[in-house]
């Protein structure tokens, strides 16, 4: 994901991942234009390594 963006080559397409990601308890925001959707708020999920 890039910047919280779903990954449009997702097996499934962006509408399987969101479901996934849902499903895991992630809000999904609507894409904006041609933009894909993204996950809301990604940033508190990442790991600093």
């Amino acid at each position: 994901m890039r910047f919280g963006e779903l990954n449009e080559k997702y097996p499934g397409g962006v509408e399987s991942q969101a479901a996934h990601l849902r499903e895991e308890g992630y809000i999904v925001e609507p894409g904006k234009g041609k933009k894909p959707p993204k996950v809301k708020d990604f940033e508190k999920a990442l790991v600093e390594a």
